[in-house]
């Protein structure tokens, strides 16, 4: 009767060996599958990641411009004779020897437009480069 007994577990556990071998080799295969697609996927960021670092790179560079002091002095003497000359067109507009008639209000629109639009590209490229 013991002779049966081991007879029928060795035959179970061979039972049992070929089905987790079969198993084994359908999840290797899996694994391989997943492999090959994660390899293809760092490739893909790795190319990725070269175009954003290029890009960066260029953005510094950029920004190392706008940043440097010798551009910001001559930004800032820019600024001086811009508002200068807004300042004279300005004066010459209100020539009040004729009175409040003579008064050239294009020219005011003008400058105040020309105020405004200065404000905001000021204003988007502090906002930028605090980003």
């Amino acid at each position: 009767m013991l002779d049966f007994v081991f007879i029928l577990l060795i035959i179970l556990e061979v039972i049992l060996s070929t089905i987790i071998v079969n198993k084994l080799i359908v999840f290797e295969k899996q694994v391989v599958a997943l492999n090959n697609k994660l390899i293809a996927s760092t490739k893909m960021i790795l190319i990725i990641n070269n175009k954003i670092k290029k890009t960066i790179t260029t953005l510094n560079k950029f920004v190392s411009v706008i940043t440097n002091k010798k551009f910001i002095q001559v930004q800032k003497i820019i600024r001086i004779t811009i508002n200068i000359i807004e300042i004279v067109v300005l004066l010459r507009s209100l020539n009040l020897s004729k009175g409040i008639k003579s008064i050239n209000y294009k020219n005011i629109k003008k400058l105040l437009l020309a105020q405004v639009i200065r404000k905001m590209i000021r204003k988007s490229i502090n906002y930028l480069a605090n980003a």
